[in-house]
């Protein structure tokens, strides 16, 4: 896909991105596109016999903002999300767009506290957003699978993972698929 913020290049992509700064321009038009995308393949999973509690939808950076997207807006009580290094975007329309499906969801949430692309305050306010405007509760590290937002940082980790960050994540969904 062209992305706009860096001049047009093709690149991997979930949606484009109008500006590096999240704040600012969003292409809502393609985030609803491939939210769109995404529930058809759910239900795709759910037709071949997946239960949609055993359904952990995740990525890193945009695949974990359009996860998180789609978990809230979907008709579906997902097993859980993950979002790397992502955020919420859409703000001022999320509101509306939010099912009451996925609130209370199983959410593990991974940021670098040293990166520069997502920053990592932008990670903190879409989490405090969530648990404002949502009510979402923060889980409980020794059971996540009861539901919650479990966040966290992990130092000198730029835009990117680290085995630290990957081993929490694979603990947490230990807890939230046992028997996976």
């Amino acid at each position: 896909m062209a992305v706009t913020a860096n001049g047009g290049m093709e690149m991997p992509s979930w949606f484009d991105i109008l500006d590096f700064d999240w704040r600012t321009r969003e292409d809502e038009a393609g985030m609803r596109k491939t939210i769109t995308s995404l529930g058809t393949f759910l239900d795709s999973e759910v037709a071949a016999g997946i239960p949609a509690n055993r359904i952990v939808l995740g990525g890193f950076s945009q695949g974990g903002a359009i996860s998180l997207l789609t978990a809230l807006t979907s008709d579906k009580k997902l097993g859980g999300v993950t979002v790397l290094s992502g955020w919420l975007p859409l703000h001022q329309k999320i509101k509306s767009m939010v099912t009451s499906n996925n609130v209370t969801t199983p959410l593990f949430w991974g940021h670098g506290e040293d990166d520069p692309l997502v920053e990592f305050d932008m990670g903190v306010r879409s989490v405090e957003f969530l648990k404002k405007e949502f009510s979402i509760p923060t889980a409980d590290p020794e059971s996540p699978e009861k539901g919650g937002l479990m966040f966290n940082s992990y130092e000198d980790l730029p835009h990117s993972t680290s085995n630290e960050e990957l081993r929490d994540l694979k603990e947490w969904l230990k807890k939230v698929l046992p028997n996976a």
